[in-house]
């Protein structure tokens, strides 16, 4: 428990391991996609997350009682970070019940972006002329993908409700990385991880008694069982280990731009395994997407050398 609470790996050791995680983010979309005409959303995620919890407990089942005074303390925030990130998780799975896995895999593209909005609105730090020109190129990009590079449905707002659901999703996730450091790392990764989840699989179960009476039940089959064991155990507890690990050896600037890599694994994984189609818009908006990334970097790290010259000069 202590190597995994304390696991740190070298930068380049922690490159590969980011890489991997992003891979596993768009073979999650696109898994999803693939299935969501015979496995319901919510409970898709109900049981996903189930799994997380399941595969989490013997690792931190120890120290639930002895960090229980420090979860009480902090035990609103939890709850918030439950809702947003098992929230917006299954916001994106159904997403991918109305617009493609390229498109919604697309969409994760402008998380480093977005987050420096919610950063903003907490820290009040300071958004420069090239960041502000930088989130706004990212989110003409989603707006473009969205309305299929059609302007007059821009004009109209006419958007596929698959493509509102997966930028709902990323708002979410990028609200939840603005809030996490709020979270004492006293509380170790694991057990982090494994409240949040607990408080979000709890929010989600009147939501998914919701769909199984009205719309329709998790079938039990041998699919399903394949699908939320990769996706509980891989995704949902695997990666999230791996980016907040990653985050802790290289930062979180350098991490986030590796965010980039989910719709490149989601592009080619869908066309190889669910035959969509790459459009010329798909093309246009994720490049202003990148572009408008691209700037955000650029200012930040300007800045930060302005910053440093300046302390320099007064030291």
């Amino acid at each position: 428990m202590s190597r995994i609470e304390n696991f740190t790996p070298n930068p380049q050791v922690a490159y590969a391991w980011i890489v991997f995680a992003t891979f596993l983010w768009g073979l999650s979309v696109v898994i999803s996609r693939g299935v969501h005409d015979v496995i319901p959303p919510l409970g898709m995620s109900f049981w996903r997350w189930s799994i997380g919890l399941v595969v989490l407990l013997p690792l931190v089942w120890r120290e639930l009682g002895e960090k229980w005074p420090l979860v009480k303390q902090h035990a609103k925030m939890l709850v918030l970070m439950g809702f947003l990130q098992v929230g917006s998780s299954t916001v994106m799975l159904l997403a991918v019940n109305f617009t493609t896995a390229v498109n919604a895999t697309i969409m994760n593209a402008a998380l480093p972006v977005v987050t420096i909005v919610p950063a903003w609105l907490i820290t009040r730090d300071r958004v420069t002329l090239g960041q502000s020109i930088g989130i706004v190129a990212a989110l003409l990009g989603i707006f473009v993908m969205a309305a299929q590079g059609q302007w007059q449905m821009l004009a109209s707002m006419d958007f596929n409700l698959g493509d509102i659901f997966a930028f709902l999703a990323v708002v979410g996730w990028s609200l939840y990385g603005a809030l996490l450091h709020r979270l004492p790392t006293e509380l170790g990764l694991a057990t982090t991880l494994f409240y949040i989840i607990l408080a979000g699989s709890i929010l989600l179960v009147p939501f998914y008694i919701a769909e199984t009476i009205m719309f329709k039940a998790v079938p039990a089959s041998m699919l399903t069982i394949v699908v939320v064991m990769v996706l509980g155990i891989f995704v949902s507890v695997g990666s999230i280990l791996i980016w907040n690990a990653c985050i802790r050896a290289i930062g979180p600037n350098r991490t986030s731009i590796f965010i980039n890599l989910v719709p490149i694994f989601g592009i080619v994984l869908a066309i190889i395994f669910l035959g969509e189609s790459l459009y010329f818009y798909h093309l246009a908006g994720g490049g202003m997407v990148f572009m408008g990334i691209l700037l955000v970097i650029y200012s930040t790290q300007r800045r930060k050398r302005r910053n440093k010259q300046f302390d320099q000069q007064m030291g």
